[in-house]
């Protein structure tokens, strides 16, 4: 693995990761998608040319140290739709949707390099990028604030690794199929929808790879 590693924990009281096949009633993944995680990465930290971008390697569900848990927990939430397909002459509608209640996760990740130069000392965008990241999350600082799914979702907490949290070994769950990706580049790429399936959709006790 690279040594360019980052890592990061957020927690909340609601998250909204949206699957794609649920239509009108979105209802959420049990954990963020490889899009989410970088969009929250990026949330702290980004370079707008792409020099330098994060990669979503895994996601672990985690719990209260000492807590019996072993679920993921799922509730009902009501939003105001103000968007273009709402009715005519009406300024918004309600609709139902499926969402996650407190949640916390540890999000990994790599800094790939998207200069196309050799990195070397003085002209390393990943070190750079990387350093900058871990500098924001021991201080609290972001380039916005982060969100978990739906922007008015904002975190509890985040930032570094707590003692306080573990991760919730007695999770397994068979997602069957997962969004992974939205774009077919990590940096202004077109729109091209990719999944993982079957095998590779399963969250093994509580931990779920992007690779």
């Amino acid at each position: 693995m690279s040594k360019y590693r980052v890592e990061m924990e957020i927690a909340g009281p609601f998250a909204m990761w949206s699957r794609p096949d649920t239509g009108a009633t979105p209802t959420s993944y049990p954990v963020p998608t490889w899009s989410a995680v970088k969009g929250i990465f990026e949330s702290i930290v980004f370079f707008r040319d792409g020099r330098a971008w994060f990669r979503p390697v895994k996601v672990e569900i985690c719990k209260p140290r000492g807590a019996v848990c072993g679920e993921v927990t799922f509730q009902r939430y009501t939003n105001n739709y103000r968007g273009p397909l709402r009715a005519s002459g009406k300024s918004n509608f309600q609709f139902n949707s499926l969402i996650l209640s407190d949640v916390c996760y540890r999000l990994y990740g790599i800094v790939e390099n998207g200069s196309g130069n050799e990195l070397k000392n003085g002209d390393n965008p990943c070190h750079a990028l990387q350093a900058m990241f871990q500098r924001r999350t021991k201080k609290g600082q972001c380039y916005k604030t982060p969100s978990l799914g739906w922007n008015e979702f904002v975190p509890s907490y985040w930032g570094e690794f707590r003692s306080s949290t573990e991760v919730d070994k007695d999770i397994t769950i068979n997602m069957v199929s997962v969004l992974k990706r939205t774009f077919e580049s990590p940096v202004a790429g077109q729109y091209n929808p990719e999944f993982v399936q079957k095998e590779n959709a399963v969250i093994r006790q509580g931990v779920f790879c992007y690779d």
